[in-house]
């Protein structure tokens, strides 16, 4: 929108239940997002569906995401008497449990507060003061339900597109929205007025009650719809989580809150699935979910590690894995999305499950562990090429088709996870001998040295024929990695001359400018993943001006409520951020920083 500053963002509130987005410069609903058990993911919106038309354009993707951001897309908003909306909002996101707005309607002061209720639903709250006009304001709710589009800047299998009908039925103070196709219905109650229906829209017109005084409050929610075209009772208490201390890095405490209430989504009880975010392409990928997993572990509350204890469950018994492949990724229901194989996308989950341990002391119930890992470790095993004992993928980290089959970053994962589950295996934890993963995670080394150490750099990727891809990617965090978890070590000459290369002009992700980085070839620009390895180097290196430096730029692209974009503008005239919703960044530095400052980094990490 016009006028809107480069850092704005809608404002986010999660229950771990539901996940709402809010305006920025105008306090209104823009979407109500909930999983329900066979859809996954659907939302309340007041956007129009994607035109699938469009489907696999670029452009027409971030047209639609950018609509998602703003303001225009409310789908329950303050109204004045000629359709003035809110304006000039100066949004205060520094409570992620309740943020709170200052705007004006019609020359009248407007504040706005939004909050999760003790059973699990959504209220936004409004004061008017000052208002002076005869005509009274209204609140308007002009909303769908559906399911999300997913446009992804790269399409493989796109959904089936499913048309939907929105019927609402208003009475008194209460609005239900019901849509059959999907099995959901949405609840709006009423305080400060009665609904009435005009067209597809409710209508409530709010009157005085004092002078000058206005206040209204709608609460929200969604939920699968009964047989009888009612809410089951399947109310939730919301977690209440502690406020973030005063000396928790912001964006470490925006991450927190983001992946607590808005990622960690219920879909039944003792399952919950990490999504890469709650708007864009709100979908399971393993490698997004691991990171998050791994803030929340860092946070060191019990009930942030339930959360990932019930993350596991729903990886490991809700994921269609036939004979125990994950996929690029899966829709919140648990069913594969994106089929193309991606060898890191297979192996996360077993490191996750190897932190859990090392964090807790123990396995989540309800899995027999021993024989869900076996099998899919040997599912992993069947995609490594037999003649140069490197694992394949079809896919690299960015979702793009592999230049080569065997991708470095892979090939430390799959060393990493065969190291810590050796490490399970040898506590008893697993029923497995821990020589068959510290048998491969040593072949791995072998190969590695042999086909990506024949130069003083590490490649990209390379082809039994001995082809080699020179690129690095901000997606591919294991490189920076590799020191902490003790793939090599800090000085090793083929890790330190890769990183340099990777910040150089010869690499095809290196964008330069004014505040220039580390991206990738598939959103050109800087990433903030970029800087999150930037930072990992200088940690890594001993080289606290280059970890300051590297905090101190992700801080200054960061939107206003400190989530990280995925990519920016590498000059800052026109200062572009890229991608509204993305945990991923967030959570990695998060935990971090969190890990680091506690002095825990190394020996969590450390295989």
């Amino acid at each position: 929108m016009e006028g809107v500053p480069a850092d704005a963002k809608p404002i986010d509130l999660g229950t771990g239940r539901l996940a709402a987005s809010f305006g920025y410069a105008d306090p209104a609903l823009l979407s109500l997002t909930r999983v329900v058990d066979h859809h996954g993911v659907v939302e309340l919106t007041g956007v129009e569906p994607f035109d699938e038309a469009q489907r696999g354009r670029p452009d027409a993707t971030r047209r639609h995401r950018a609509m998602l951001a703003s303001d225009l897309g409310a789908c329950c908003w303050l109204e004045g008497p000629r359709g003035e909306r809110c304006a000039d909002g100066r949004p205060d996101a520094s409570d992620p449990a309740r943020p709170r707005w200052r705007a004006r309607l019609r020359h009248a002061d407007v504040e706005a507060t939004a909050a999760a209720c003790d059973d699990g639903r959504v209220e936004l709250r409004w004061t008017i003061q000052g208002w002076s006009e005869r005509e009274p304001p209204v609140i308007r709710l002009a909303s769908r339900l559906g399911l999300p589009a997913l446009a992804m800047i790269t399409e493989t299998n796109p959904p089936k597109p499913l048309v939907t009908s929105t019927t609402l039925h208003a009475s008194g103070q209460t609005v239900q929205l019901s849509a059959r196709a999907i099995g959901a219905a949405a609840y709006a109650q009423l305080r400060g007025g009665e609904w009435r229906l005009k067209g597809s829209e409710a209508i409530a017109t709010l009157a005085a009650e004092s002078a000058g005084v206005i206040r209204a409050s709608v609460t929200l929610d969604l939920a699968a719809l009964g047989s009888r075209g009612t809410a089951p009772a399947d109310v939730t208490p919301v977690r209440r989580w502690p406020s973030a201390a005063a000396t928790l890095d912001p964006i470490a405490a925006r991450a927190l809150a983001y992946v607590r209430g808005c990622t960690a989504l219920e879909v039944r009880p003792g399952e919950r699935v990490l999504l890469t975010d709650h708007r864009l392409l709100p979908l399971s990928w393993t490698r997004d979910a691991y990171y998050q997993a791994l803030l929340l572990l860092a946070s060191g509350r019990p009930s942030d590690a339930e959360i990932v204890g019930d993350h596991l469950r729903w990886l490991w018994r809700r994921c269609e894995r036939p004979r125990g492949r994950w996929v690029r990724s899966h829709d919140a229901s648990g069913r594969r999305k994106d089929l193309a194989f991606q060898a890191d996308q297979q192996l996360y989950p077993a490191v996750e499950l190897c932190d859990y341990w090392r964090a807790t002391g123990r396995l989540p119930e309800d899995v027999d562990w021993t024989d869900a890992v076996a099998a899919t470790w040997q599912m992993t095993l069947e995609e490594v090429d037999p003649q140069t004992a490197l694992l394949t993928s079809m896919e690299n980290a960015a979702d793009d088709p592999a230049e080569a089959p065997f991708i470095a970053s892979s090939q430390i994962v799959l060393w990493y996870a065969a190291r810590r589950l050796a490490e399970l295996a040898q506590a008893g934890a697993l029923a497995l001998a821990p020589d068959r993963f510290a048998a491969i995670a040593e072949r791995t080394r072998f190969a590695f040295t042999a086909r990506f150490e024949r130069e003083a750099t590490w490649p990209y990727a390379v082809d039994a024929s001995g082809m080699t891809v020179a690129y690095h990617d901000a997606n591919d965090l294991p490189i920076a990695l590799a020191p902490l978890w003790g793939f090599c070590e800090p000085g090793d000459p083929h890790w330190r001359a890769t990183l340099e290369f990777a910040w150089s002009p010869a690499n095809a992700a290196w964008y330069p400018g004014q505040r220039g980085g580390l991206g990738s070839v598939h959103t050109p620009g800087p990433w903030t993943l970029g800087d999150v390895q930037d930072w990992l180097v200088g940690r890594v290196t001993a080289d606290d001006g280059r970890r300051a430096r590297a905090l101190r730029r992700l801080h200054e692209v960061a939107f206003m409520d400190s989530m990280l974009p995925e990519a920016y503008s590498a000059e800052p005239d026109p200062d572009l951020r890229i991608r509204h919703w993305f945990a991923w960044p967030g959570a990695v530095i998060g935990a971090l920083l969190l890990l680091d400052d506690r002095g825990e980094l190394d020996g969590r990490l450390r295989a």
